[in-house]
This record gives C-alpha cells, structure tokens and sequence, in this order.
C-alpha cells in the first residue's frame, strides 16, 4: 500500500506551480556552470526558501552525474517535532510539484526528510 508524503513546504518556501519550478531549479544548474563529475560521494547543501537558498543549493548540486547514482541518503532535522534520536519514513513515495519520488524502504535513513532538497534530487535523477 502506497504512503503518500506530501512536500509541506510547496507554496511557502518555493513555488508550487511545476512549470515555474521546473524553471527556476534549471535556471541555477546552468548558472552554476559547472562540469558533472561522477566522482561526487557526497554533497552538503543549504535548505532554506529558494529564494534564499536557490543558487547556493545549485553549486551543490550542480557537478552531480546522475548516471552512477542508484540510491540517494538524506540527513536532516526536524522542523515540526523534537525528537532526540533518528527517525525513519514510512512513507513510499514523496509527492513534489515536479513529480513523485519513490522512497526506497531498505535504504530510508531519516524523516523528515528535507523537502527542498528532495525537489534538486528528482530535477537531477530521472
């Protein structure tokens, strides 16, 4: 059975509207310039309004080559609730404004997960 997590941040940190955030995450990737490397293991980036964030999280995410890549990890706090220790999704899919993001069960390591970050991974990955 399918568990739908919805990104809570559309609407307030970055436009809810596809077409427009389609555009502006492309828009930073090509301002960024940089080459793809399929050497990157790891990428520490901002998570905050794109306004704020957008072209910063694009330097981040910029030189990634998605073409080795066969699972993402995601490391974040909690927004919502206090919690002490790590605490895992049992979600299955992450609903986006761009396109739902199947979240692999074996390999979840946190909740919540980062929703803004979410949105560069599924613009990045097929």
């Amino acid at each position: 059975m399918e568990k739908i997590r919805r990104a809570s941040h559309a609407g307030s940190w970055y436009t809810d509207n596809p077409t427009k955030l389609a555009e502006e995450l492309d828009g930073w990737l090509r301002s960024s310039g940089l080459a793809k490397s399929s050497d990157i293991r790891g990428v520490i980036a901002p998570h905050a309004g794109y306004s704020y964030s957008g072209p910063a999280a694009a330097y981040a995410f910029g030189n990634i080559d998605p073409a080795n890549i066969s699972r993402v990890f995601l490391l974040g706090p909690s927004h919502h609730y206090y919690t002490p220790k790590c605490a895992l999704s049992k979600a299955t899919v992450y609903k986006t404004p761009i396109g739902d993001l199947p979240i692999d069960q074996e390999g979840t390591v946190n909740e919540p997960f980062v929703a803004s970050v979410l949105l560069w991974i599924s613009e990045k990955l097929p």
